[in-house]
């Protein structure tokens, strides 16, 4: 069961307090069972941290052996899982709780030289795959080692291929996020170690669909015992679940039996939920913390305060963006549109917001750079007008649309996620009203707005949100969620005839040079409409106690499962 709390701040007393109360609790437990574009800055580091570079670090000829032990003590949520079944949410914190603890078929690749968007993918339960010469039969081989947690009722058995279909069945009753895999015609067992997934059609994106971390592998007992996965937690990941306390810690231990040959190399995590920027920097600088994610106008001063401080870079893959009913006033008019668009001043927010270190998003972030149109180039064509900061054309366009005025608009959004996010929510609140929009900020707790209002789920009519788009790493994830309406994220109610079509379409190609092109037409298109509107992102920087090694850039929710394993501690 979960430990809860109501706790929803901390100091650093606080924090004092709990990490002595976690250590003494450890120690008894541990006794009674041993076992970017060219014009960004380059990315930088110091120390024996890895960072994106191919380059050997300034005084280090060989990469050092890595030591086993220890306690990895992070914080990545300003507030926790809303719930701990990754079926049944699509919440940042509940998908990135699930990779510590449970595993999927492919996971993305991390390691020295790979950028954090290759999205090179690799075995995680699977130690082979292929696909048919039809391009619609995928063949998935397990590991033969692959055993659950060692925890009643799976009690260590192996995980089956029978495991693999009977959570893709259940995935497909309960997931809000099930028609993801709506191209999948049936999936089979062929012997308890080979899974089949035949496809309807062609799908360019489905290995990487088959990686991204929203299907994961849960256990058949548990689910049929309690209905879900929300009170017990037992999987195959590099981690077991201990406990949650609910708005303080996530605990985790070593699993021992992990089918990843010497991962993972720490005996612990500890997740500190800290809302608070402030206390968590304080945290990081006291060495409290090994890894905390630092906001970019942060960067500088702690180099300067805390030179022992590691660093480990990474381009921005989050879109932050309006979005709202199309359906409804004023936003059924896409000049509205049009003019909130070109009221975004999209660089004064990478200025202040990023410390001048990012780059404009279009329709897919400009993190994935091989897919990414500039819209600010030649490419964007007449469409990237729309993307200009223009006050003056935005005030024509509210005028011609019937708004000569201005509105006064209710503005949804949530704190929680984190202190940049709501500095860029109050620079964007500045720029509507630049243009005579006039808005009521209304926030919402994190898991309220993730399970309502991010659901497409709030009243339209003179209404806008300002949200994040997930990380995703494959363009068509980006597209087909938001605009497509079969998408799992398209809570703008977008049922578009012509961009459906782009978008299944782009699916289908196999010729990447193609579909490149493709999904170039997509976001000019897109630029026309504006079903949203993406501001830009800058760049991550993983602030790293001294004592880690080999943590290596994030990219989409599987941190859990992709870096952590590989970190070590070096201490004394």
């Amino acid at each position: 069961m979960l430990a809860q709390s109501n706790r929803r701040g901390w100091t650093r007393r606080q924090i004092l307090r709990t990490w002595f109360g976690l250590t003494i609790g450890l120690t008894l437990a541990e006794a009674c069972n041993p076992g970017g574009p060219p014009t960004l800055p380059a990315a930088t580091s110091t120390s024996l941290a890895t960072t994106t570079s191919t380059q050997p670090l300034s005084g280090q000829t060989a990469r050092p052996t890595s030591k086993d032990g220890g306690r990895f003590t992070f914080s990545i949520w300003p507030s926790g899982p809303p719930s701990l079944d990754p079926y049944l949410n699509v919440s940042i914190a509940t998908q990135e709780f699930a990779g510590f603890f449970y595993s999927r078929l492919l996971m993305s690749r991390k390691g020295p030289g790979i950028p954090a968007q290759a999205y090179e993918l690799d075995g995680d339960l699977a130690e082979s795959w292929k696909v048919d010469e039809d391009g619609k039969t995928y063949t998935f081989v397990l590991r033969t080692n692959a055993r659950w947690h060692n925890r009643p009722p799976l009690n260590g058995r192996a995980v089956t291929a029978q495991d693999v279909v009977w959570s893709f069945q259940h995935f497909m009753r309960v997931s809000v996020q099930r028609s993801a895999f709506d191209i999948v015609a049936d999936v089979i067992a062929s012997d308890a170690r080979t899974v089949r997934f035949r496809l309807k059609d062609t799908f360019a994106a489905f290995e990487a669909l088959i990686g991204s971390p929203i299907f994961w592998i849960l256990p058949r007992e548990i689910i049929e015992q309690d209905g879900d996965a929300t009170k017990r937690v037992v999987g195959s990941g590099p981690f077991m679940f201990d406990r949650l306390d609910r708005g303080i810690s996530l605990r985790g231990v070593k699993n021992p039996d992990y089918y990843r040959a010497s991962e993972p190399h720490v005996d612990e995590i500890i997740g500190l939920i800290i809302p608070d920027d402030a206390t968590a920097m304080a945290a990081l600088r006291a060495h409290e913390l090994d890894f905390y994610q630092v906001a970019q106008p942060n960067v500088e001063p702690l180099k300067r305060s805390n030179p022992e401080i590691q660093y480990v870079e990474w381009e921005y893959v989050l879109m932050p963006l309006f979005y709202w009913k199309i359906d409804k006033p004023p936003f059924n008019d896409v000049r509205v549109r049009q003019a909130v668009s070109m009221a975004a001043n999209r660089q004064e927010m990478i200025d202040v917001a990023d410390a001048r270190r990012g780059n404009w998003n279009n329709f897919i972030p400009w993190a994935l750079s091989g897919w990414w149109l500039d819209p600010r180039g030649s490419d964007q064509g007449p469409t990237a007008k729309y993307f200009k900061y223009d006050p003056a054309e935005a005030k024509r366009l509210l005028a011609a649309a019937g708004y000569p005025d201005g509105l006064q608009l209710t503005l949804i959004s949530t704190p929680d996620y984190g202190a940049a996010f709501v500095q860029r929510l109050e620079l964007a609140q500045q720029h509507l009203k630049a243009i005579g929009i006039l808005t009521d900020i209304r926030t919402q707790d994190y898991s309220t707005y993730i399970s309502t209002t991010y659901r497409g789920q709030f009243e339209g009519t003179n209404t806008l949100v300002f949200g994040l788009a997930a990380p995703f790493t494959e363009p068509h994830d980006f597209l087909y969620h938001m605009f497509h309406p079969s998408g799992t994220r398209n809570n703008l109610s977008v049922n578009d005839a012509r961009l459906s079509s782009l978008i299944d379409q782009q699916s289908r190609t196999l010729d990447r040079a193609v579909r490149k092109q493709q999904v170039f037409e997509i976001q000019r298109y897109l630029a026309e409409q504006m079903y949203c509107v993406p501001y830009g992102a800058g760049m991550r920087t993983a602030g790293l106690s001294p004592s880690v090694r080999d943590f290596f850039p994030r990219s989409d929710f599987g941190v859990g499962a992709e870096v952590v394993p590989k970190v070590w501690m070096d201490r004394a």
